[in-house]
């Protein structure tokens, strides 16, 4: 947590929306729980899944699709990986899934113009079997610009001059002298103006001692205020510390693990590197670990994307639960973008689906959400098969169904949707009103906006105090004007006063069985 002194200039707001993932701004609390509010699915079959005669295995998995709005033409856009596994090779032969570094990957290409009706635009730039597909990037035989592109991360560079780098991905490149061995992989980008055209760009990146290679799970953010690239990944070495040879080990996808012994520590986790032109990188540091005494003993951390809400971010931490080979989704946050917390550490914040669900054994958020209107669209991939068992159950002889019935393997890319900003809460019940005083803040004045719900019966009212915490006259309780509706910009009004002052000000929030996610001053 941040120092006094830090926490001090943070409590000069400005205009930004205040957040209630800690108690930054918390001065006391009286009847008031802290909630996290997950976003509801929508039940429906997935938006995207396999349904081409060129697609293999569409592997909606962290670190293989995205979803952008384009501002520049209002369209959906969704690149995701096909991983070109050949059935008929299946189980066992040369180049078949006991050995799966030897198949080629390839990017597609999706479009939308509302963001749930999706369509495969049948394109000119690939062509298979004399038909047009909807490839934009990679080929099945290592071949071309791009080779085999793995694990890409599409998204929209703000800080590019040319029009033509609009879009840029960062991904493990792999050509035919390099296909059977994990040295072959190597990071380069491309760019592109609309998403579909691309073309090779920059150098190789140097991510510090890493060299060109990364593992492989990537995302790339932007830190406006700083005016750099963030980058969340892996080490390229992140399971290689040393095992105990005097212990027993099967020889499993999955290594031995040695608690309370962080020099051993070989857990999946998240590292980041930040750059100010996307080709020189700093050393990778690690972000977010697992806890020995928060996270159980097989949890590993397989990936997180963060999303910038403005003084504060959230981030999206994919959870691998190696002995159930699940995953699911859990909540982070951070104030500056580096160190971040866990938000009811071990709680899914999007669990998996119910039992025969598209969904039922993996999730992955892996991607900002999508503003629309009011709500927020959240975006996960899904499978109805576990993470691993398919990939090696015919090499560490599995009795399980999916690892010798592709029909059984199933990625696809789903949606849920929650009101905007409304990741945590401060709430009260319907049995005792609740009270929240905010620390003294510093504030530039104007309209005071709450994003926050009310249930049947409740209600919020705010008095507005000075730095002292003496309530200014006209700004008492009573003479606020209640709300008891659901919205995310709602304006707070007192009888005689539309807009709080300029200065220090403390907030008393009273809430009967409501919600409250935000608050900002001014716009």
């Amino acid at each position: 947590m941040d120092s006094l002194q830090a926490q001090a200039t943070r409590l000069h707001i400005g205009h930004r929306k205040q957040f209630f993932f800690d108690n930054l701004i918390v001065e006391a609390v009286q009847n008031l729980t802290r909630r996290m509010h997950s976003p509801q699915k929508v039940k429906e079959a997935p938006l995207i899944q396999k349904d081409q005669p060129w697609e293999r295995v569409t592997y909606f998995t962290p670190s293989s699709w995205q979803v952008i709005r384009d501002p520049a033409d209002d369209v959906f856009k969704c690149w995701y990986e096909d991983w070109q596994i050949h059935p008929e090779s299946w189980p066992g032969t040369p180049g078949s899934m006991t050995d799966p570094i030897h198949y080629p990957s390839r990017y597609l290409f999706a479009r939308s113009d509302d963001g749930i009706q999706w369509e495969k635009p049948q394109l000119d730039i690939y062509q298979e079997e004399g038909r047009r597909t909807n490839v934009v990037l990679g080929d099945r035989e290592f071949r071309g610009d791009f080779g085999s592109v793995h694990c890409g991360y599409v998204f929209r560079d703000l800080f590019a001059e040319d029009d033509e780098e609009r879009f840029k991905i960062l991904f493990n490149h792999r050509t035919p002298e390099r296909r059977t061995t994990a040295q072959g992989y190597y990071n380069r980008y491309a760019a592109s103006p609309d998403g579909i055209h691309w073309k090779p760009w920059g150098q190789e990146p140097r991510f510090g001692s890493y060299g060109p290679h990364l593992g492989d799970a990537a995302a790339i953010f932007l830190d406006l205020d700083e005016r750099n690239y963030i980058l969340n990944t892996r080490h390229r070495f992140m399971g290689n510390s040393w095992i105990d040879p005097s212990n027993p080990v099967f020889k499993h996808f999955s290594w031995p693990y040695y608690p309370g012994q962080p020099w051993r520590n070989n857990k999946r986790r998240i590292f980041q590197a930040r750059s100010a032109d996307l080709l020189n990188w700093s050393e990778p540091q690690p972000i977010v670990v697992p806890d020995d005494e928060l996270d159980n003993v097989d949890d590993g951390f397989y990936a997180m994307t963060q999303y910038d809400l403005g003084g504060m971010w959230v981030g999206f931490l994919d959870v691998f639960h190696d002995v159930d080979n699940t995953m699911d989704v859990q909540l982070v946050y951070s104030r500056d973008g580096r160190t971040f917390e866990r938000l009811q550490p071990g709680r899914p914040w999007l669990a998996t689906g119910e039992p025969g669900s598209w969904d039922q054994f993996m999730v992955n958020v892996y991607g900002g959400p999508v503003a629309v209107d009011d709500e927020l669209y959240i975006y996960h991939g899904g499978a109805k098969n576990h993470h691993d068992w398919w990939v090696v159950g015919v090499k560490e002889k599995l009795d399980v169904p999916e690892a010798r019935d592709m029909d059984r393997v199933s990625y696809c890319l789903g949606l849920a949707r929650m009101k905007i900003d409304r990741f945590v809460s401060l709430s009260a019940n319907a049995v005792r009103p609740g009270i929240l005083v905010t620390k003294p803040f510093y504030a530039e004045g104007g309209k005071l906006l709450i994003n926050a719900r009310c249930n049947r019966g409740g209600s919020v009212q705010v008095a507005a105090a000075s730095g002292d915490g003496q309530v200014i006259s006209g700004f008492e309780k009573d003479n606020c004007v209640p709300f008891a509706g659901d919205s995310v910009a709602h304006q707070i009004t007192w009888k005689s006063k539309e807009e709080v002052p300029e200065g220090w000000l403390k907030l008393h929030f009273y809430l009967e069985d409501a919600d409250l996610y935000t608050f900002q001053v001014g716009e």
